[in-house]
């Protein structure tokens, strides 16, 4: 089942089901197509009610109900899950990757050990745009890089979990453009204080295109993911090559616990324009368009101004 959270006009905020980018149903009018009343919190994309195995499973009988197709003139695609409790972004957590952030590093008289747990830092809810929305550089940096990330979206609240538990606390999986500016992040990043400016400018975290609910993806690990920048492939890899599963970092951070509609995105590959020769040339630039695709979750494509 996908499920993707769309936007008006006026701002208004509904739950769709996917066919795919052109073939959507609003859940409500699948709702009443199908002489169904569903609970008001259930149709709140805001809420969490609609990624719970509860709410999946009152969901799932209406995903084939035929109703009128949305009008895409009149609704636009939001992000996934566009009021997350937390954002936890993991960091360094596939080899190639690893690798990359030593060779910078070195070049600057430091050491990078390859991680023995994971390690994240905070994304916030106001970095969030919708998957063909476009990426904001701000005035004045010219080092906006990107990163494609699997997004793992919570939908049972875990607590201190074990990984043989992880994945069922899983609603479902998107993709995730982690964007930053580097100058800004190794300033915080040799500072010692954390990454907390460097990914948080609005619009640093495409999100989408839809929410793909677990059930459909049978093994997380086992997905290709990649991001080309003008049809440039920057960014391929496998998420087997993850130094920590899915179901690993679901149950660490469950040490924090976790509630429904937090998200974890779990990481990128190698490939980012600071690992390059001259980073300047490979940084993104106003009129670029950025696409990043995970094998089963769709793509989003992000404009840069």
């Amino acid at each position: 089942m996908r499920i993707a959270t769309l936007r008006d006009g006026a701002g208004r905020l509904a739950l769709a089901f996917a066919a795919d980018e052109t073939r959507l149903v609003l859940v409500e009018a699948a709702a009443q197509a199908a002489g169904t009343t569903l609970d008001p919190a259930l149709l709140d994309p805001r809420g969490s009610k609609w990624l719970t195995p509860e709410g999946q499973a009152a969901l799932r009988p209406l995903a084939a109900q035929s109703a009128p197709a949305v009008d895409l003139s009149q609704w636009r695609f939001a992000p996934s899950v566009p009021n997350p409790g937390k954002i936890v972004a993991v960091g360094r957590n596939y080899m190639d990757h690893v690798r990359e952030g030593q060779e910078i590093w070195a070049k600057r008289g430091r050491t990078v050990a390859i991680p023995s747990f994971p390690s994240a830092f905070a994304k916030y809810a106001s970095s969030l745009t919708g998957p063909f929305d476009d990426i904001v550089t701000p005035e004045g940096l010219d080092d906006v890089d990107y990163e494609v990330e699997l997004a793992v979206v919570i939908g049972r609240t875990a607590l201190n979990v074990g990984e043989g538990d992880a994945l069922a606390r899983v609603a479902g999986y998107c993709i995730c453009n982690d964007v930053a500016t580097r100058g800004i992040q190794r300033k915080e990043m040799e500072a010692q204080i954390g990454i907390t400016l460097a990914k948080n400018y609005p619009s640093f975290a495409p999100l989408g295109p839809w929410l793909t609910t677990a059930d459909a993806v049978p093994d997380p690990q086992a997905l290709d993911i990649s991001l080309a920048v003008d049809g440039d492939v920057r960014q391929h890899a496998s998420t087997r090559d993850m130094i920590f599963s899915v179901a690993t970092l679901v149950a660490y951070w469950s040490k924090m616990g976790l509630y429904p509609g937090d998200v974890i995105i779990t990481g990128t590959p190698s490939g980012v324009a600071l690992a390059r020769e001259e980073p300047a040339k490979w940084y993104l630039r106003p009129g670029q368009l950025v696409v990043a695709r995970i094998e089963g979750l769709g793509e989003i494509r992000n404009r840069v101004r």
